[in-house]
C-alpha cells in the first residue's frame, strides 16, 4: 500500500500535536453545530487602557468547520494578558452575538483565571454548550470546575450573563490546566 504525501503530512501533524499536548495550559473551542460558525482569538484590553476603541484591532473572524478544534496555548501570550476565544453565527452583524471562553494566565500566581460568557449575546442558545476543565494538578481546587448551559437556558447560572457575574462566572485553576468549550453540545429536540 502506497502512502501519499497527504498521509505522511497527517501523520506528522498528529505526532507534533501529541507532543504539544504536553506543552502546558491551553484553551480550546470545538463545535458540532449544524450551521456555519466563525471564531476568533482576541487580546483583551484592560478597563484603564487608553487605546481608543476605533484604534483597537478589528476582530478577524475565521470560519470553523464542525469538529475542528481551535487551540490557544497560554504561553503564546504575555503573562497577565486577558484573552478571549469568541464564536458567533453572524460575523457580518454590526455587533455580532458571541459566546466567549475568556482567560488570563498568571503562572506567577500559580493560577489561570477563566470563565465562559454570554455577555455579548446567546448565539448558541438553542443547542447549548459546555465548558470542560482538565486540571492535571491534584487536588483540584474548589474554584476549578466546568460549566454547562442546556439548550434554551437563556440565563445560564454557570456563566457570565452580565459583566459583573463574578459570583457565578469566574473560576481559577493551575497554569497547566486545559479548558475546552464545546458549542452545540446538546442539540435541542425541536
Amino acid at each position: 500500500m502506497a502512502f501519499s504525501l497527504v498521509h505522511v503530512l497527517v501523520f506528522l501533524i498528529a505526532i507534533i500535536n501529541s507532543q504539544l499536548a504536553d506543552a502546558g495550559g491551553r484553551a480550546e473551542i470545538v463545535h458540532q453545530c449544524s450551521y456555519p460558525v466563525w471564531c476568533a482569538v482576541v487580546k483583551g484590553f484592560k478597563p484603564d487602557d487608553p487605546t481608543p476603541q476605533d484604534q483597537r484591532p478589528p476582530v478577524q473572524w475565521i470560519p470553523q468547520p464542525a469538529g475542528q478544534v481551535i487551540i490557544d496555548y497560554f504561553t503564546a501570550h504575555p503573562i497577565d494578558t486577558g484573552m478571549a476565544l469568541m464564536c458567533t453565527r453572524d460575523p457580518a452583524a454590526t455587533k455580532p452575538a458571541v459566546t466567549q471562553l475568556e482567560y488570563t494566565w498568571r503562572p506567577d500566581l500559580d493560577m489561570t483565571f477563566f470563565d465562559a460568557s454570554n455577555v455579548e449575546g446567546t448565539p448558541f442558545l438553542n443547542e447549548g454548550f459546555r465548558m470542560d476543565v482538565h486540571e492535571p494538578l491534584q487536588p483540584q481546587g474548589p474554584a476549578c470546575y466546568p460549566a454547562h448551559c442546556a439548550p434554551g437556558d437563556k440565563i445560564c447560572g454557570e456563566i457570565y450573563n452580565k459583566w459583573n457575574d463574578d459570583f457565578q462566572g469566574m473560576r481559577s485553576c493551575s497554569p497547566e490546566m486545559v479548558m475546552r468549550m464545546n458549542l452545540c453540545s446538546a442539540k435541542s429536540s425541536d
